[in-house]
């Protein structure tokens, strides 16, 4: 009886252990991730840049532990954790793919079993899109694209690039993006994502997301740019964006195959729609 008890110990341990995952980056996205997959149960570890925010997110309940994410990372790493998300921008670090590759070599020698990569749409040229193979023309794209590519080629038994299209939400209202300025492109397409659903997409694809794949995250209403930005500059009291020639092609981005592989469905459907919803917000 004894060796029976012993022998099934390990399977019951198993079954009961929870996933943990840790989040590098506890900004915009990284912080309602947390909450969320916190909230599904997820053992969550987030990282931050200065040990100030590591205390006031500690205070707040979350686990939280300094990380200084550049080429040039030391040899000690952080986190104890099966799964990663890593979601910082390129912003104004010298070398975001040395960075990436370097967080890579870390993170597998530490045991990381799986990692999730948010990346943009700014990896496509004009008029690419999911389908397509991705050809930047900027320096942006090509240094995002740089650091997809380091992430694929790490090893990891599952690693998954996420490529959202331009992001809104609570603190990052679109009525900003372009309010006071001349601008072209009126009749390009308006290709967004709101934060709900990017928190939605990357839950989704720790769990069920296939190793090597990168989805494409895009609301499927594109009304143009034109119509939303002096709409929705006007609807937070700013002056409307003055759309000058030339008015470019229209262009939507799908993001279709995170839909049809996996069920996904985009709370926020519309970003038209959304603007009418809320009205006199103040995000």
């Amino acid at each position: 009886m004894q060796d029976a008890v012993l022998r099934q110990a390990p399977q019951e341990r198993a079954a009961d252990a929870v996933a943990s995952v840790g989040i590098v980056g506890a900004g915009w996205l990284g912080l309602p991730l947390a909450h969320a997959l916190s909230d599904e149960g997820w053992a969550v570890t987030v990282t931050v840049t200065r040990q100030e925010k590591v205390r006031v997110l500690r205070a707040e309940g979350l686990n939280a532990c300094q990380l200084h994410l550049s080429a040039q990372m030391g040899s000690v790493w952080p986190l104890v954790v099966d799964n990663l998300v890593v979601c910082v921008p390129p912003g104004k670090m010298d070398d975001y793919p040395g960075a990436i590759t370097q967080l890579c070599t870390m993170a597998r020698a530490a045991g990381v079993r799986n990692l999730l990569f948010v990346s943009a749409t700014s990896v496509w040229g004009p008029g690419q899109g999911e389908e397509e193979q991705a050809a930047p023309h900027t320096e942006r794209g090509l240094r995002m694209l740089a650091a997809e590519r380091a992430v694929l080629a790490a090893g990891f038994d599952r690693a998954i690039v996420v490529r959202p299209a331009g992001l809104y939400g609570p603190g990052r209202h679109p009525g900003r993006f372009l309010a006071g300025k001349s601008v072209s492109g009126g009749a390009q397409a308006v290709n967004l994502v709101h934060q709900q659903d990017l928190v939605a997409a990357c839950c989704l694809l720790l769990e069920q997301g296939e190793s090597g794949a990168c989805y494409t995250l895009s609301a499927p209403g594109h009304p143009s740019r034109q119509e939303f930005y002096r709409a929705a500059a006007v609807r937070i009291g700013l002056v409307a964006p003055d759309f000058i020639e030339p008015a470019g092609d229209f262009s939507p981005v799908t993001g279709a195959r995170i839909c049809r592989e996996l069920g996904f469905e985009y709370w926020v459907a519309d970003p038209l729609a959304w603007l009418a919803s809320e009205a006199g917000a103040r995000l």
